[in-house]
């Protein structure tokens, strides 16, 4: 019995025990399945023990849950649940969303554990839970900040509080801790957290909206780990709850209505008043400026609006929501098309703040929060599952591999909160002060392995490229084995032996990547110089076939398969220059590379002699020609290995041109070879 199975086991035994105690009903239920769409392969299905992921996985249990729980027990995120549960005094360290940074690092513990053994590593984290858990109040209520300061006010402001957004991170945490141990105990806690607030909040009681979304998406996975279906008809209250005006009953929202700041506001200081006073406006910035069905242009905090999106995404997939995949369709044309970065990152600074920017609009000089654009991956997996198409694992792929993992330094130890396009100076740190980005990577890369594969009826899609293994159960009851061997994304060969326990008929969708066919983005708003691509290849069992994708973007390989069946692909990949749409003014005149599926950077440790980072008028400023010629070269000793371009470009300097040895390297891989020289830009001037 290995590590895993065994904390499963004494779980189970313990909440047996418990429950016999308590008389609490603690039977876990199977996971509920969508009524429309794919369903997930779990992360706990899908092992990457080499390759890309691989070593990234090791370095998040051995680097980076432990440096992520180190910081945030230095700052009290942790012992404000001791002086909660009485165990000592103190007023709470941190602000009011506090709680939720401590529930994404343990989220991501759960996750890591799944893969990768620390037994000393695990007793800590669950000693935190345990910590948790004895803080929790009689009615369920449990968020640390108003047990301690503001009790009286603890269902007040929601939209400047974050009630719901602590609860949320709670309930996600608490799924997955309960389905690596099988101990119930904080799945129970999170139940009575939300009965709590379904208690207060709901038809025929309380009308109101939080106002940072993430509890809608958590309460769907809460209902899918429980059976309990009012937790994801809350979510979806809570959703149609936006845009109207709020109180005892659900009527429209009248823009006339006064905002009034509450008493106990007054001795805040008057920054902090801004903020509060900002925040509860309904301009948009929370997305409750007018109900979801009508909000068919993506605007406000990125953040929000991407976990928003994935609820809703989340809650086609499981009841019927009438206008809500009209909503979702325009605001992803509206996204893709129109305020999407090269590298899949999303939300500028425009408005001060991380929100959408108008179309178009996309200085380098941005924003791009990583929080922004983890959301925006769950939010493209999401609409994946519910559509069946392969453009949106080409948004996930893209925003994964450049706009998410450049939040992360390769040492697993160092973190960003913005994601700009163009540095000047250096931006990663140990930690931030502001934890939701650092706790959120925390959470991302181990539950990467769920992203790749998703199963229909008789189907099997084969979404994201990695080496690794994945078991399996079809629809059938066929048990699989799908073991992925590749060096992607620094080549293309993808080698895919296929082993069902019995011959079993099916069909193996493999999703051909935009990029192969001649796109960077499944939109208009980027573009290769050429997009003459060379074709894609394929074999099953050494013989050619025809990589023909149908409308889906998918290859459909249907077949009676048997054990060792092999399915070989062969992406080329040919490295691209890219345009961006002429509407973008910041781009005109430069070009940014794209080699797969990787978005490149040209930084500061190459170019001792060269500003790359301003106008083409300014002196020693980089320029790539339109003529040279750009070669790939894989290293293995760099950056953890990584291909990188090189070629000539050119130089503008007091004598005249000079030439530059141009190299560029994985857009997520800046700021990780020098703590000083962290300056880059993934756009460069072209002539």
């Amino acid at each position: 019995m290995n590590w895993i199975a065994s904390m499963r086991y004494y779980g189970k035994m313990l909440g047996q025990a418990i429950a016999q105690l308590l008389l609490v009903n603690t039977v876990v239920r199977a996971e509920i399945r969508p009524s429309r769409g794919l369903t997930e392969v779990d992360h706990s299905r899908v092992e990457l023990k080499s390759g890309f992921w691989g070593p990234r996985l090791k370095t998040h249990v051995e680097v980076t849950i432990p440096h992520a729980l180190n910081c945030l027990e230095a700052d009290g995120h942790v012992t404000n649940f001791d002086k909660a549960a009485g165990v000592t005094n103190g007023l709470p360290a941190g602000h009011q969303a506090f709680d939720s940074d401590l529930h994404k690092a343990l989220e991501g513990a759960m996750y890591t554990f799944t893969h990768m053994e620390d037994t000393a590593l695990f007793k800590r984290v669950d000693g935190i839970i345990d910590r948790i858990l004895a803080a929790q109040q009689d009615d369920g209520f449990l968020i640390s900040y108003f047990m301690l300061k503001e009790q009286q006010y603890r269902w007040d402001q929601l939209r400047t509080a974050h009630q719901m957004y602590n609860a949320g991170h709670y309930f996600e945490m608490a799924v997955e801790h309960q389905k690596l141990t099988g101990d119930p105990k904080v799945l129970n806690s999170a139940k009575r957290f939300a009965d709590h607030i379904d208690g207060i909040f709901g038809p025929n009681k309380r009308y109101d909206a939080d106002g940072h979304q993430e509890i809608e998406l958590a309460l769907v996975k809460l209902y899918r780990a429980t059976g309990e279906r009012r937790y994801v008809e809350l979510s979806k209250f809570f959703l149609d709850e936006r845009g109207y005006q709020h109180g005892m009953e659900r009527k429209p929202y009248d823009p006339s209505t006064p905002v009034i700041a509450p008493e106990y506001e007054k001795d805040l200081p008057d920054r902090a008043k801004r903020n509060r006073a900002r925040a509860r406006k309904r301009d948009g910035r929370a997305q409750d400026h007018k109900p979801v069905v009508e909000q068919m242009e993506a605007v406000g905090h990125a953040v929000r609006a991407g976990y928003m999106y994935a609820a809703m995404t989340d809650i086609v997939r499981f009841m019927k929501a009438p206008g809500y995949e009209r909503a979702l369709d325009s605001l992803w044309d509206d996204i893709v098309g129109r305020k999407m970065y090269v590298d899949g990152g999303v939300g500028t600074a425009q408005y001060g703040a991380e929100d959408f920017g108008d179309p178009y609009l996309l200085p380098n000089k941005t924003y791009c929060e990583t929080c922004a654009n983890v959301a925006h991956v769950f939010w493209q997996y999401r609409m994946n599952l519910l559509k069946e198409q392969s453009k949106y694992a080409d948004v996930m792929e893209l925003a994964l591999y450049n706009g998410v993992l450049s939040g992360i330094s390769l040492s697993g130890n160092e973190f960003n909160y913005r994601n700009e396009l163009t540095i000047s100076g250096k931006s990663r740190r140990s930690w931030i002060g502001l934890s939701c980005c650092p706790s959120n990577m925390s959470r991302l890369i181990p539950q990467v392995g769920g992203f790749i594969y998703a199963r229909g009826k008789s189907r099997l899609y084969v979404n994201l490229f990695a080496a690794g293994t994945a078991s399996l159960k079809l629809d059938d009851g066929t048990k699989l084995e799908l073991i992925q061997e590749t060096n992607y994304p620094w080549d293309g060969n993808v080698r895919l032996t296929v082993t069902p326990d019995n011959e079993s008929r099916f069909t193996l969708c493999l999703r051909i990547p935009a990029w192969a066919l001649g796109r960077p983005v499944p939109s208009d708003l980027y573009r290769f110089v050429d997009s003459k691509v060379p074709p894609v290849g394929l074999k099953i069992n050494g013989e050619a076939a025809k990589a023909k994708a149908k409308r889906d973007g998918y290859v459909h390989l249907k077949r009676k398969w048997k054990a060792g069946d092999v399915v070989e692909l062969d992406f080329p990949m040919p490295v691209h220059r890219v345009y961006a749409h002429e509407k973008v003014k910041e781009d005109v005149g430069k070009v940014a590379l794209m080699r797969g599926p990787i978005v490149y950077c040209f930084e500061a440790p190459d170019y001792p002699d060269t500003d790359v980072f301003k106008s083409n008028k300014s002196r020693n400023s980089l320029f790539l020609p339109k003529d040279a010629t750009i070669k790939a070269e894989y290293r293995a000793e760099l950056l953890g290995g990584a291909t990188v371009l090189t070629g000539q470009a050119l130089s503008d300097g007091e004598d005249g041109q000079r030439p530059v040895n141009m190299m560029a390297i994985p857009r997520y891989a800046w700021g990780n070879r020098s703590k000083e020289k962290q300056a880059f830009t993934v756009w460069v001037d072209e002539r």
